[in-house]
């Protein structure tokens, strides 16, 4: 059936359109070929980029000839077939055409798409033959040679192109699902225009210019299924690249096959402003070979030069102190990769958005001071949703798609990459959360493109010990998949548990020659290492130590049962706030924190100048804040207890919960905290006496460092194992569940012939191993009895239900890629478990207890009521919103609620809620 709509119908197929011009005028045009050719050059200047090139041939298990290359920009060409179709052209249309359009073919909106719709092209379906055949997808099949399954991992590789819009696509082996059904996309004609004329259009281009990839002669291309994965997310990102007009534009060449060198030279200059292509950079650092001190200002420690040269092996797995330097070492040992060409770029990832915010402005200057020529400088972004930071400055939204910088033109091409954050990973430099990394690995969109760019990078993985179960198995996976390409990775601890470790070291692949040289299998870490070594680098088959440990931190350690007596836990911090310190009090959930705050501020009363202030209002630290207060907040911890104010006498109080505890530069002269597992609560000591700078400023009484830990009543914890509180125990929401290693903690601290003093950090490595590992649990379960050995095998229990739904949600490059991404992406997979959060949107001129203006504000989806089954109540919507001197109060689905300057809460709280 024939249509003829109202709107000018072109004859030639169309690949992109402007409509930025006037109502009523028709819109500028890319053709297809055109945009084609764009996106092929990226990907054929990618592919000759060295360290892409070595990432792919690993994932491949062979060296890439130039005609495998040139088969590959073939595919990249093909990527944006389906646009072909009527269906897609008509979307220059008007509405009320296209509608017209499918009421006359029964059709939905799906026959308008240019991805999906591909299905008939590679079936079986003898209505499509004729376009097949224009398109010449016989003879691309005949590239993996005689071999069926050969051929089907041709056609699947063209799918992973086809999927560049961030959703796998893929269809039966034997495509016999496609024969019947219809699709009026490609059978349909409109005026002069047929599908059939832009696919022979296609092919002719691509015969033309890659000659050699149709040669029946030339050897087969049989892509192996990590590459197939990896060139999915190459495609993704070089459709982004080359549907950018600031680089491509419309009129960049002709709009035909001799548009190619255009698209090229164009592809080249891109690639390069966005420090994708890096190599004039790396030559420049090369000359200039800059040392250590040039960097940091100071000569490196034996443990920051021995992490630089470690052989050049992945994984690496450094344990040191907190404040002994690890970030200097991760920092110097990217240098040393990066100038001797085995990674391209640096992702630095933290658990949590305080610690990334505080690691990208040291990101910031080390790469100012490593690079100080701007125009030979890579860029760098911070790669957390909700901040628009990247080189060193703020952006601000002009529109949704529109982002000014400081002194930049609009599309600067430096800072494209913070402007989306399934982007985030193609500047040279991020600072990120963990959760950006294990979303590469995750069954969500953009999975590939967030997999493959991280492949150029050495991942750093700060506070490796902080992940839970289900974390941990996520980590693991994107670990394999980033080593398995012989991509660089550096994990950061203060300690590990010896078996935690060598778990870690297992994700390492070594290499296995084949017949071409290259292939991997994995390997084993050194069994042989010492369990008690410390400080100590460690990688498959190698392990480094340093002694003697010449600085000690001995901390006197006490423990109250004080864990539900707020008012005692403010009577002992005001006692220290008045003999001068700086005091730091962590809980271990927000009830408790919010408790502590308010009786510490009866005693004191809320205008004590010694009180934690953000913009002159008195509150805490937590994460039940909006996103313009956390900011603040964070500042203020930096500003009154970081390194700038080493030399402050003056005496303040900050009370928090694990938001601080990570890598936060927070220096108290005295803590109270919670009890925590061992390895959390050495991580909480080293806010502890962090700066030497300090040193002769500290009040009397507390020249040494001091702890109180606080447990419950009589420290009997198997009153727990029936039911947490205070978030301790299994439990919901519970923070540390494992009561076990609690116990072990508790026990460690009860040992005063053995720690009579904590000694930092040369007891840490017997302090973790007791207290976290796992013979020395099972140990401690047998010995203890009753309830306890049940109790550890709900733990494990857990753990191992945990693994294995992280593990259900992974995309496995190794496996088929129809069997990997069987299905559409129809629900968001989740980095954490028990975390899930639901935004609300603030009427307009709303403004935070802190004097921020606040546009929306996440809730923790705990807190709103379960929706009845099959009832779909819609969006959340804040109503009855009361703004007072106070904070606000609104309500959202029935439940109430109070932000004030101590944060979000229900305002009645259920009764579910009590154990919190």
């Amino acid at each position: 059936m024939e249509l003829m709509p109202t709107t000018a119908s072109p004859s030639r197929a169309w690949g992109k359109l402007d409509r930025r011009g006037p109502p009523g005028v028709t819109p500028a045009s890319l053709s297809l070929t055109g945009h084609c050719l764009d996106v092929a050059a990226v990907v054929q200047c990618m592919l000759h980029l060295p360290t892409w090139r070595r990432r792919l041939e690993r994932l491949a298990g062979q060296q890439l000839c130039e005609i495998d290359v040139e088969r590959c920009v073939v595919l990249a060409f093909l990527h944006d077939v389906g646009k072909a179709g009527v269906g897609f052209q008509a979307k220059a249309w008007d509405e009320s055409d296209q509608a017209a359009w499918r009421h006359a073919h029964w059709c939905g909106r799906d026959q308008q798409g240019h991805t999906r719709i591909v299905a008939p092209l590679l079936g079986i379906a003898p209505e499509y033959e004729v376009l097949r055949d224009a398109l010449g997808v016989d003879d691309i099949r005949r590239w993996g040679g005689p071999h069926d399954a050969d051929q089907h991992s041709v056609v699947e590789l063209w799918l992973a192109a086809i999927s560049h819009h961030g959703e796998p696509i893929a269809f039966d082996e034997d495509m016999r699902t496609l024969a019947s059904a219809p699709h009026p996309t490609w059978t349909s004609k409109v005026g002069s225009y047929s599908p059939l004329q832009a696919l022979q259009e296609l092919r002719q281009t691509a015969e033309t210019l890659w000659p050699r990839a149709f040669d029946p002669d030339a050897p087969p291309l049989r892509p192996s299924q990590p590459l197939i994965h990896a060139f999915a997310g190459l495609v993704s990102l070089a459709d982004w690249i080359g549907s950018d007009t600031r680089h491509f534009p419309f009129d960049l060449g002709p709009q035909d096959v001799d548009r190619w060198p255009d698209s090229v030279k164009a592809a080249c200059s891109a690639l390069r402003a966005m420090r994708i292509d890096i190599e004039d950079i790396r030559t420049d650092l090369h000359q200039r070979s800059p040392t250590f001190k040039d960097v940091f200002g100071f000569e490196p420690t034996a443990v920051q030069e021995a992490t630089a040269e470690a052989p050049v092996t992945s994984p690496v797995v450094l344990e040191a102190e907190t404040g002994s330097g690890k970030t200097e070492a991760a920092l110097w040992r990217f240098k040393t990769l990066f100038e001797a060409g085995e990674v391209d770029a640096l992702c630095f990832l933290l658990p949590t958005r305080v610690a990334a915010t505080s690691i990208s402005k040291r990101l910031d200057d080390f790469v100012r001071k490593l690079f100080p020529d701007e125009g030979r400088r890579p860029n760098t972004v911070l790669a957390v949703p909700g901040y628009l930071r990247a080189n060193a400055v703020e952006g601000e939204w002009l529109a949704p798609f529109t982002v000014q910088w400081p002194d930049r033109d609009v599309g600067d091409p430096l800072f494209w990459a913070a402007e989306n954050s399934k982007r985030y990973f193609a500047a040279a430099v991020a600072a990120a959360t963990i959760d950006q990394f294990l979303l590469s690995t995750l069954q969500t969109k953009h999975a590939h493109l967030r997999g493959s760019v991280l492949l150029r990078s050495l991942v750093v993985v700060d506070e490796v010990h902080a992940s839970d179960p289900y974390m941990r198995a996520l980590l693991v996976k994107a670990l394999r998949r980033h080593q398995a390409a012989g991509g660089h990775a550096l994990l950061l601890s203060a300690t590990l548990t010896t078996d935690l470790r060598d778990e870690l070291l297992r994700t390492a692949p070594t290499p296995k020659m084949n017949a071409k040289g290259l292939g991997a299998r994995r390997q084993t870490p050194n069994p042989t290492t010492p369990a008690h070594d410390y400080p100590l680098i460690s990688a498959p088959g190698v392990s480094r130590t340093f002694g003697p440990i010449l600085q000690h931190k001995p901390i006197q350690h006490s423990m109250q049962p004080w864990m539900r007596d707020p008012q005692a836990v403010a009577r002992c911090a005001v006692e220290a706030l008045q003999a001068g310190a700086r005091v730091l009090v962590l809980r271990n959930t927000v009830r408790q924190a919010v408790a502590t705050q308010q009786a510490i501020e009866e005693l004191l009363g809320v205008d004590n100048p010694a009180l934690f202030r953000c913009n002159a209002v008195v509150g805490l630290h937590h994460g039940r804040y909006a996103l313009p207060d956390r900011r603040a907040l964070d500042a203020r911890v930096s500003e009154l207890f970081g390194k700038d104010a080493a030399k402050a006498r003056q005496a303040v109080l900050l009370c928090a919960t694990q938001t601080v505890e990570i890598s936060v530069d927070c220096d108290a002269d005295f803590l109270i905290t919670d009890l925590a597992p061992m390895d959390v609560l050495l991580q909480r000591l080293g806010r502890l006496h962090r700066h030497a700078d300090r040193r002769g400023f500290r009040p009397l009484g507390y020249e040494a460092p001091r702890v109180v830990v606080l447990t419950p009543p009589d420290q009997d914890l198997s009153g727990l194992l029936s039911g947490g509180a205070g978030g301790l125990g299994i439990g919901k929401r519970s923070a540390y569940p494992d009561l076990l290693t609690l116990q072990a903690t508790l026990n460690a601290l009860n040992d005063h012939q053995r720690f009579p003093v904590l000694d930092i950090p040369s007891d840490n490595r017997d302090l973790v191993e007791r207290c976290c590992g796992r013979p020395s649990l099972l140990q401690l379960a047998a010995d203890l009895g009753g309830a306890w050995p049940a109790h550890l095998q709900d733990l494990q229990g857990q753990a191992s239900a945990q693994g294995s739904a992280a593990l259900y949600q992974c995309i496995d490059w190794a496996q088929p890629w129809r069997e990997a991404v069987a299905s559409e992406l129809t629900t968001e997979a989740k980095t954490r478990l028990g975390l899930d959060s639901i935004e609300v949107e603030l009427p307009s001129g709303t403004r935070s207890p802190f004097g921020h203006v606040l546009e929306r504000l996440n809730i923790p989806a705990w807190m709103l009521p379960t929706l009845p089954d099959r009832e779909d109540m819609g969006p959340p919507v804040v109503e009855e919103m009361v703004q007072d001197t106070q904070g606000l109060r609104f309500s959202v689905r029935g439940q109430d609620f109070a932000y004030t300057r101590w944060g979000l809460a229900p305002m009645e709280r259920p009764s579910h809620l009590h154990s919190l």
